[in-house]
């Protein structure tokens, strides 16, 4: 149980201390809980004694009163402050693991599946916060009154209390392995949770490709068999947690029938009167309904306790580091001094990659896919750190800066462009959010998407769907750029920003680009040959190599690879139907 509170008290951080009045409120409530049985008790052995007088009944009345009407008051404050400050260390754990999550390498997301990092910042933490509002303060406020009600027998008769007392110590262990079971069992059934999170996802995203080939349905077998282990798993946790609940409740109850022989016996002996015979019998009674409860609750924040360790296992993971949040130099040349990447350590990405870009001029990568070039833009900015040699920005080592101080410095049109469900506008102020609507729909008109979107019902303030589902390829390619215009970042990274569009499009696409990438330091992905003619230098890449690099002119004079796809496509050009 001590491991239990230090795991909840390391998830919730600083604010666990918020929870300690909440906790002692509780106990408050439990003593008085134990003050109103205690003068029940009282009430019934000056009955049976027959001592009882309406001037106790008027008093015991009176004390009763002050004493609901006080836990009244503090069930609801703490009620109140519990549900509160739960809440509120919850909703500030939520801000700290995503903004944790975010400063992570993009390997983290590769090991993980889209299930598990799911269940992690949702179910996870939901859970996490049923323990904080509503299991911690019942926990406490049971084991309080449960050692008060041993204590308040011993006052009675210690022989007596002893006999509860070994109740208790022999139920404790079927409590104990109870938790243990629940706690490991949790983690098969989370693991279960996860496949389904992560197949409805699948199942959602790829809804076209299902129907497309008679997936849906029943024929889903993998979504199908996630619901099936997930069930079947469930029931696997009820029935292993089940036999320790049940041995345990089993038990604690015999704590009524033990009391009632043993007091009898003692009874009959004359080692009890007739009035100790019932309080011992009343507090047996309370003492078992109390373990019963906490017998229940004992296994279940085990298994929740599985959420708190799910949510440190995130946040043990070592973040990007740093040693400035903002770059000290005002140049934005980028420079690749013998870079060796890999994703994992038996396969190399890139080896001794070694090139300049500076401000004003582009660079343009090409080659075959599969070759390193989208491993270059997520380099720079520091999705990935290097393996091998460094990576500079106007003279600093990118290992230097913060990733959020990085990424100012930087406007990056992806391949596959992911847009929020919100209006369009503020999907392009992402780029600024504070901007005005005219300088969003000037960027809009300079991304040569003023048009379509003007002639949508809400114009800019229409609600696109999730990911942008409600707008073409070519939409929001173009929207992305908008993005990328508004920040007006000095370092610009492309990457096949115009192969969602046709012909036409990419012509006014090439427009807005050109006035995106003016005056800054530009490096540009595109299979599309004739996007990057122009570029200051081409770099040829070949298995994670440079395998050629030079000007459009340089390159055709090698007659290289470069030279070989120019007359591949010249020829193509040539083609007629």
């Amino acid at each position: 149980m001590i491991t239990l509170i230090k795991t909840i008290r390391k998830v919730a951080g600083e604010r666990s201390g918020t929870l300690v009045l909440p906790i002692v409120l509780s106990c408050i409530d439990a003593l008085l809980h134990m003050a109103m049985f205690s003068m029940m008790i009282l009430t019934i052995i000056r009955l049976v004694g027959q001592t009882f007088t309406m001037q106790m009944l008027r008093t015991s009345s009176i004390i009763l009163l002050v004493l609901f009407v006080i836990r009244a008051f503090l069930y609801s404050v703490n009620y109140t402050q519990v549900q509160y400050r739960g809440a509120d260390i919850t909703a500030g754990l939520r801000l700290s693991l995503g903004n944790h999550v975010r400063s992570l390498n993009l390997g983290y997301f590769n090991k993980n599946s889209i299930g598990r990092l799911t269940s992690t910042l949702s179910t996870d933490i939901a859970d996490f916060e049923q323990v904080l509002t509503h299991s911690l303060s019942n926990f406490f406020k049971i084991v309080f009154f449960s050692i008060m009600a041993l204590v308040f027998a011993f006052t009675i008769d210690w022989k007596y209390a002893l006999i509860l007392l070994a109740v208790v110590i022999l139920a404790l262990p079927l409590m104990g392995l109870g938790g243990k079971v629940a706690k490991k069992s949790s983690g098969k059934n989370r693991q279960a949770v996860n496949s389904v999170i992560s197949r409805v996802v699948e199942y959602i995203n790829g809804i076209k490709t299902f129907k497309l080939y008679n997936l849906i349905g029943v024929k889903f077998k993998r979504l199908d068999d996630s619901f099936i282990n997930l069930k079947k798993q469930s029931i696997r946790t009820e029935l292993s947690i089940a036999p320790f609940s049940i041995l345990f409740s089993i038990m604690t109850s015999l704590m009524i029938p033990i009391s009632l022989v043993a007091g009898t016996i003692m009874l009959k002996s004359g080692n009890l009167d007739n009035q100790t015979f019932i309080a011992v019998i009343m507090v047996a009674i309370s003492l078992s309904n109390m373990m019963t409860g906490l017998g229940a609750l004992y296994p279940e924040m085990n298994y929740m306790n599985k959420a708190a360790e799910n949510i440190l296992g995130v946040m043990d993971e070592k973040p990007l580091q740093y040693q400035h949040e903002q770059a000290a130099s005002n140049q934005h040349d980028i420079v690749f001094q013998e870079v060796d990447f890999r994703y994992t350590d038996d396969v190399e990405v890139l080896h001794n990659i070694s090139f300049t870009a500076r401000p004003g001029t582009t660079t343009a990568l090409i080659g075959p896919s599969g070759s390193g070039k989208t491993t270059i833009v997520s380099l720079i900015s520091r999705f990935w750190d290097v393996t091998g040699g460094s990576i500079k920005v106007g003279g600093e080592d990118v290992r230097s800066i913060s990733p959020d101080g990085l990424t100012e410095q930087m406007a990056v049109v992806f391949q596959d462009v992911y847009l929020l469900n919100d209006t369009i506008a503020n999907n392009i102020r992402i780029g600024q959010p504070d901007a005005p609507l005219g300088k969003v729909e000037a960027a809009a008109k300079a991304a040569q998407c003023h048009d379509f979107i003007t002639a949508l019902p809400d114009g800019y303030d229409t609600v696109i769907g999730e990911g942008g589902s409600t707008l073409s390829g070519g939409e929001k390619q173009r929207i992305s750029i908008a993005r990328a215009l508004i920040k007006d970042a000095p370092i610009v990274l492309l990457d096949e920003t115009t192969s969602s569009l046709d012909a036409d499009n990419e012509q006014e696409i090439n427009k807005a680009l050109d006035v995106l990438m003016r005056e800054k330091t530009v490096i540009v992905i595109a299979h599309r040959l004739n996007t990057i003619i122009n570029a200051d230098q081409i770099l040829v890449l070949d298995s994670g190599g440079i395998r050629e690099r030079g000007t459009h002119a340089e390159l055709l004079r090698q007659q290289g690879w470069y030279a070989r796809m120019i007359e591949e496509q010249e020829r193509a050009r040539s083609w007629a139907v």
